[in-house]
C-alpha cells in the first residue's frame, strides 16, 4: 500500500494464489497517483518472478471496485498493467468496474483491452 500521504486516499494492495493475481486498487486513479500505483503495479507482478516461485503469474485480476475517479492518466495506467499481461502471456480482468469507469472504458474503447468480470 502506499504510505505517501500525498497519496493518502490512493491505495493498491495484491495477493498471489497459484498462477492469479489480485490486485485492489481503492480511490483515485488519477496524474498525482499514478506513478507511485503504476510502481507498485509493476512491483507486484515482478516480486513473484524474483523469488523464483515454481507458477508464473497467468491470470492478473483488477478489483477497480474502490476507484472512485479515473483520467486519462488513470487510463493509461490500467493499459500498462494490460502491457504487461501480455508480455507475461497472461490474461488482465478488471473486475467490478463502477459506472463511470464503465463509461470511460466503453468510450475510449479499451474495455476490448480487458477481460470485465
Amino acid at each position: 500500500m502506499s504510505s505517501d500521504p500525498r497519496f493518502a486516499g490512493t491505495r493498491i494492495d495484491g495477493a498471489r494464489h497459484g498462477d492469479r493475481l489480485m490486485i485492489r486498487l481503492q480511490g483515485s486513479l488519477d496524474a498525482m497517483s499514478v506513478t507511485a500505483l503504476q510502481t507498485q503495479l509493476y512491483d507486484l507482478t515482478r516480486v513473484h518472478d524474483l523469488l523464483g516461485l515454481a507458477v508464473p503469474v497467468r491470470q492478473i485480476h483488477i478489483d477497480v471496485a474502490e476507484v472512485d475517479f479515473c483520467d486519462a492518466a488513470g487510463l493509461r495506467m490500467l493499459i500498462a498493467a494490460r502491457c504487461v499481461a501480455g508480455a507475461r502471456d497472461a490474461t488482465c480482468h478488471l473486475r467490478n468496474p463502477q459506472p463511470h469507469l464503465r463509461w470511460l472504458l466503453h468510450a475510449t474503447r479499451a474495455g476490448d483491452l480487458f477481460r470485465l468480470d
